[in-house]
C-alpha cells in the first residue's frame, strides 16, 4: 500500500472516531433536554393546579361575597326605610302629645270656671293623662326600636366593609399568582392549557417555509394550518415526506411543537429530528400519526 493510501486509511479512522464522539455528545444533550422538559412540564402542571384551585376558591368566595353583600345592602335599605318610618311615627306621636297637652291645659282652665264642670273636667283630665301615658310608652318603644335598627344597620355596614376588603385581598393575590406563572414562562390561558392536554384535531397540511440557522439545520417551520383548523400553541404535529414526487422516497422527518398560531398559518419548533432527511418546503404535516 502506498503512503497516500495509508494516509487516507488513518484519516478515515480518525474521522470515524471524531464523528462517533459527536454522536455521543448529541445523544447526551438530547437526553438532558428531555429530562429538563419533563421537569418543566411537572412544575407547570403543579403551578397550574394551584392556580385552578385558587381560582375556584376565589370564584366561590366572590359568589358568596357578592350574595352576602347584596343581602347586606338589601337589609341596609330596608333598615333605613324602617328608621325613616319610625322617625315619622315618632314625630306624629310627639305632635299628638303636644295636642293632648294643649287639650289638657284647656280642660284645666275650663274646670276653674265652674265647680260643676270641674269634676267632669278633672275626670276628663285623668282620662287624657292615661292616654298621654300610653302615648309616652309608645314613643319610648318606637325610640328603642329605632336605636336597635340603627345598631343593626351599623353591623351590616361593618360586615360589608369586611367583605369588600377580603374581596380586594383575594383579587390582588390572584393577580400576583398570575404574575408568578407568567414569570416562569407558563401559560395562564385556560383555553390553551386545556387544549394542550387533549390531542390536536385530525388535520393535514404542508410546510410553507423552513428556516435554517447559522449551522445550516432547520429549527423552525411555517405550515399551512392554524387556529381555524382547531390548533393552538403547544400542539405536536408530525412532519413526513409522502414520496409522491419523482425521485423522492416516503420517510419520517420529525415532530414539531407549535410556538405561534395564526388563523390559517402556524410556526412550529422542531423538537425531534429524523436521522436522515431535512425538512423543506412542500413536505407534509399531520396529526394522524
Amino acid at each position: 500500500m502506498s503512503f497516500v493510501g495509508k494516509f487516507f486509511v488513518v484519516m478515515q479512522i480518525l474521522l470515524s472516531v471524531t464523528f462517533m464522539g459527536f454522536a455521543v455528545t448529541v445523544f447526551t444533550y438530547q437526553t438532558d433536554w428531555k429530562a429538563e422538559a419533563e421537569k418543566k412540564e411537572a412544575s407547570y402542571q403543579q403551578l397550574n393546579s394551584q392556580l385552578q384551585n385558587l381560582q375556584g376558591e376565589f370564584d366561590k368566595f366572590k359568589n358568596d361575597s357578592t350574595s352576602a353583600l347584596k343581602d347586606a345592602q338589601d337589609r341596609a335599605v330596608r333598615a333605613e326605610a324602617t328608621v325613616a318610618a319610625q322617625k315619622i311615627t315618632i314625630e306624629d306621636l310627639q305632635n299628638e302629645k303636644e295636642q293632648v297637652s294643649n287639650l289638657l291645659q284647656s280642660q284645666t282652665a275650663l274646670a276653674e270656671i265652674t265647680e260643676d264642670e270641674a269634676e267632669a273636667r278633672r275626670t276628663e283630665a285623668m282620662t287624657e293623662r292615661a292616654a298621654n301615658a300610653v302615648l309616652h310608652d309608645k314613643l319610648k318603644k318606637k325610640t328603642d326600636d329605632a336605636l336597635a335598627i340603627e345598631d343593626e344597620l351599623y353591623n351590616v355596614k361593618t360586615v360589608r366593609d369586611t367583605l369588600l376588603a377580603k374581596n380586594k385581598e383575594l383579587t390582588e393575590e390572584i393577580a400576583f399568582l398570575r404574575k408568578v406563572v407568567r414569570t416562569h414562562g407558563l401559560e395562564t390561558d385556560r383555553r390553551i392549557y386545556n387544549a394542550r392536554k387533549d390531542p390536536p384535531p385530525k388535520v393535514d397540511g404542508v410546510v410553507l417555509k423552513a428556516e435554517k440557522n447559522k449551522k445550516g439545520s432547520v429549527d423552525l417551520v411555517e405550515i399551512s394550518l392554524g387556529s381555524d383548523d382547531g390548533l393552538v400553541k403547544g400542539h405536536m404535529l408530525t412532519v413526513f415526506r409522502s414520496g409522491l414526487q419523482p425521485g423522492e422516497k416516503a420517510k419520517y422527518l420529525g415532530q414539531i411543537k407549535l410556538v405561534y398560531v395564526d388563523s390559517d398559518q402556524s410556526v412550529g419548533e422542531i423538537v425531534q429530528k429524523a436521522k436522515s432527511g431535512i425538512i423543506k418546503r412542500g413536505d407534509n404535516v399531520t396529526s394522524r400519526l
